[in-house]
């Protein structure tokens, strides 16, 4: 009985979680963090004059935001606020921290339940078209985090040598670019590279092209493409691969092509969400939350084009297979410290 409790405790917090992240939605979308994080101190009405919205909603939003430790409170004014570290979660997209894009990516995903079992029952997905411009939105605003400060100042420094290349000035190619905030980071630190991002989903290239005129960055361009769709010259030096291949239908393939897009020495730079092929290794905060997503994203896109499905957590070994498969020579994993991700090196 001991054991049966545990579980039961485990699925009553799993389910406070699911709705925490339902009021962390509202929050984020409705600008409540935002709003509440420009105060010092406010209550329920205060926000409600601030905000138009209606004051006893608000009043229950705040205190379940309290109870989930996102916000705090204090007793003696009935006002409720933000840290500095909360702020920095919930309010601030700039911070190297801001969790505001997990909310936009996880609710939407939920309500797509009902055709994710249609097709648990028939086979078949969701393709990422079908998925909405939300979700293209929050992946940009999930991943901004990394690419704002993670990418030019951490990770490709611990790629040997490849730095130096990169302020000489080579070609970069960004394979599943999205809003193209990686594509813009490199363009912006390396302005001796070239940088082409390509994606075949054509509202988030739009928007990958305004936020390179905003930026003001000249030496990078995006293209509404399928990899298949690249012509096979110029070679690139570099082909950048995060959080793509293992949603694509026929990830083999596109690994393919990438070999044939990339010079006699160039690198491919491969990064997969952190996890293991054994699902028992997942049990962990992370391997949790990328296994249980699976079936509402990464899964069903590549099922939606009848693909390969591999899911979101392929590991290292996965990973190995792939890149042996398309016929690359050399793999390697290099030493990147992150909790989320682990990054390959692949060569001809």
């Amino acid at each position: 009985m001991d054991k049966s409790k545990e579980i039961v405790r485990r699925v009553v917090a799993d389910v406070g979680g699911a709705f925490t992240v339902g009021l962390g939605y509202i929050g984020d979308r409705l600008g409540l963090f935002t709003a509440l994080a420009a105060k010092e101190a406010c209550s329920s009405g205060a926000l409600a004059e601030e905000t138009g919205l209606n004051e006893r909603y608000l009043r229950e939003w705040l205190k379940g935001m309290v109870a989930a430790e996102y916000i705090e409170y204090d007793p003696d004014s009935d006002t409720y606020f933000m840290t500095p570290e909360q702020k920095a979660v919930f309010s601030d997209d700039s911070s190297p921290v801001f969790a505001g894009g997990v909310f936009q990516f996880a609710l939407p995903s939920l309500f797509q339940t009902p055709r994710i079992l249609d097709s648990f029952r028939n086979g078949g997905g969701i393709s990422f078209l079908e998925l909405g411009e939300e979700i293209a939105d929050a992946i940009d605003r999930m991943h901004r985090p990394w690419f704002d400060h993670l990418l030019t100042q951490d990770w490709l420094p611990r790629v040997p040598g490849l730095v130096e290349r990169l302020r000489r000035g080579i070609s970069v190619l960004d394979i599943g670019c999205g809003l193209g905030r990686a594509s813009v980071a490199l363009a912006r630190a390396y302005s001796e590279s070239r940088v082409v991002g390509i994606d075949p989903h054509a509202p988030s290239i739009r928007k990958a092209k305004k936020l390179a005129l905003e930026c003001e960055v000249r030496n990078v361009e995006f293209l509404d493409l399928s990899l298949e769709g690249m012509p096979r010259d110029p070679k690139f030096d570099l082909v950048l691969a995060i959080d793509s291949i293992h949603d694509m239908v026929d990830p083999v393939g596109a690994l393919r092509v990438v070999k044939e897009l990339l010079a006699s020495d160039g690198l491919v730079l491969w990064s997969e969400p952190t996890g293991s092929h054994n699902p028992l290794e997942n049990r962990n905060l992370f391997g949790k939350m990328r296994a249980n997503l699976s079936p509402f994203h990464c899964l069903t896109v590549s099922m939606a084009g009848g693909g390969a499905a591999l899911g979101t957590i392929i590991g290292e070994a996965g990973g190995r297979k792939l890149a042996a498969q398309a016929g690359f020579a050399h793999f390697e994993r290099f030493d990147i410290d992150s909790p989320v991700q682990q990054f390959f090196g692949l060569r001809p």
